[in-house]
């Protein structure tokens, strides 16, 4: 279902970060239901509806969109024009009507997803180097030492650690579009069965994807460097052609396999065999052509090519072993964020916390829509980092949830001061007299805030802000004293401290966790909130 969305969004032309989207579906507490998709499509910021259509209406929507069938591994199918409709590619029989319909955005609006998109892009454009670099490292040699052998061995090698890449990422679980579409066409033709069958593992530490990909690696490190500079290029030779002689009773025994024992193919375990025996063809005719004899051969080139391809397949087998490990552990921080961002597993914890009553009308130095269903309560210091950094994750909570999301600010008491008070006072006091109760009491009360964090520095914010006209009365009104008192009452030492409808967050979550929560909370809360008001009733 996850990589059916991500291809989706692909072709909407949505710039996202592959593995950032399947994991917030994936941690879905309803994964792998629709809502785990919808959610997450909020979640980004990328509009999106699900609906249910007749089947005769169907081809007038605008394409591309995903329906979800029952029968289909992936729950969800990309329709992207009409012939994916047909009936030889998909069974409508499956469809009950259920169509989710998602809009172009020229980016995602999550700042998280952003960090992660710009790192996987920075790996791209390092790995793309490294590619080319590694070719150019290949190649130069080859054309300085330029021979027909040389060329053709460098070809087929190429191809093989081409092709060994491919069966190595499909056992990593990396997959692409165009290499499924070849691999896996129907029962007769299944590279899943047999590259996940026990004829796949030549030892139970050692696949068969694995082997490939090493032994090809090291044809091509030999091919592009060894003959390229060793003046003992026959010796080598022979040592490239031994390995293709001990290649062809595997090859026979695939095709066996596959024929008689798994009765499917793989198209990309033929492959291989293929270049295998080209490659048996091409030593064969060197051979005969007496270009190699058994004068070239040495000790030393196949004890140096055994030390290498030993070399080769341990680091494979190692990275094949850290990569398990990692998804390991992804899979179990999946698993853990299921649970964790459960809107009745969430709601649990906030209502056994501390309740406080925190309004004061005319004194809330109020964020976002004042009738929003979730109010938030952000105790801060406005010289303390971290408070800084919770205050952007709130801003991009309301930036992502304008109706459903507002947030209520109250400062400590500041050491340093602005215009000769304390700098916490004179926010809050230039709030209460030139923002409160104005139009645009929200943005100004936000640019406010915003302006401080910014610099947090009282010179720059003396020039933004000049001092407050009715300064003596305001403090004869203890206006910033609201704040402090309050604070004090409650015993708060922590900043940033969150509240939510009044309770306090619990400690195993942070305020950015609510982006996940949000969708599913809504109703949860509403009840909630709906038993606690039965309950008061009853007990008065």
């Amino acid at each position: 279902m996850e990589q059916a969305v991500v291809n989706y969004l692909k072709y909407l032309g949505i710039p996202i970060s592959e593995n950032y989207s399947k994991k917030i579906i994936l941690s879905h507490p309803d994964y792998p239901s629709l809502l785990s998709v919808s959610d997450a499509l909020e979640q980004l910021g990328i509009p999106s509806k699900v609906g249910k259509v007749e089947e005769e209406h169907l081809s007038k929507i605008e394409f591309p969109f995903m329906i979800h069938l029952e029968s289909s591994r992936e729950g969800l199918v990309l329709i992207m024009n009409e012939d994916d409709l047909s009936k030889d590619r998909i069974d409508l029989t499956q469809w009950k009507g259920i169509v989710l319909k998602a809009e172009s955005v020229e980016k995602v609006r999550d700042s998280e997803h952003d960090e992660v998109y710009k790192k996987e892009q920075l790996i791209k454009k390092i790995s793309m180097v490294l590619m080319v670099s590694l070719f150019a490292v290949l190649i130069i040699p080859v054309l300085e030492t330029f021979s027909w052998i040389n060329t053709a061995l460098l070809s087929t090698s190429v191809f093989g650690v081409a092709v060994g890449y491919i069966l190595f990422a499909k056992e990593l679980g990396v997959t692409y579009k165009p290499v499924e579409s070849f691999c896996n066409t129907s029962t007769r033709v299944n590279c899943d069965k047999i590259l996940t069958s026990d004829g796949a593992n030549i030892l139970s530490f050692f696949s068969l994807s694995e082997a490939v990909f090493s032994y090809f690696a090291f044809q091509l490190i030999v091919t592009g460097f060894v003959l390229g500079f060793s003046n003992s290029m026959e010796s080598y030779l022979w040592v490239l052609a031994v390995g293709s002689g001990l290649t062809v009773p595997i090859v026979f025994y695939s095709i066996y396999y596959q024929a008689v024992k798994a009765k499917t193919w793989c198209r990309l375990c033929m492959v291989v065999n293929a270049i295998l025996m080209i490659q048996v063809i091409f030593f064969g005719f060197l051979f005969v052509q007496e270009m190699i004899t058994f004068q070239n051969v040495e000790v030393l080139p196949f004890v140096i090519s055994l030390l290498v391809f030993l070399a080769i397949s341990s680091a494979v087998i190692l990275l094949k072993e850290k990569s398990d490990t990692a998804s390991e552990l992804v899979n179990a921080e999946i698993a853990g964020k299921r649970v964790k961002h459960d809107p009745e597993v969430f709601t649990h914890l906030l209502f056994q916390g501390t309740k406080v009553d925190y309004s004061t009308e005319g004194e809330e130095m109020i964020i976002g829509n004042s009738n929003a269903p979730l109010s938030l309560l952000m105790v801060a210091n406005i010289n303390c980092y971290p408070c800084k950094l919770g205050f952007e994750n709130v801003i991009e909570l309301i930036d992502q949830y304008p109706e459903q999301v507002n947030v209520a600010i109250k400062f400590m008491m500041s050491r340093n001061t602005v215009h000769e008070i304390p700098a916490s006072s004179f926010l809050i006091r230039y709030w209460k007299e030139h923002i409160s109760g104005t139009t645009d009491e929200s943005a100004n009360t936000r640019a406010l805030i915003q302006d401080w964090y910014v610099t947090m520095n009282t010179k720059v914010f003396e020039d933004l802000y000049p001092e407050l006209e009715n300064n003596d009365e305001m403090e004869d009104q203890d206006i910033a004293k609201v704040h402090y008192e309050w604070i004090a009452k409650h015993k708060i030492h922590r900043t940033p401290t969150f509240f939510i409808n009044g309770f306090e967050l619990p400690t195993n979550y942070q305020i950015n966790d609510i982006g996940s929560l949000i969708a599913g909370l809504m109703p949860v809360l509403k009840e909630k909130n709906m038993t606690i008001h039965k309950t008061k009733e009853l007990a008065e």
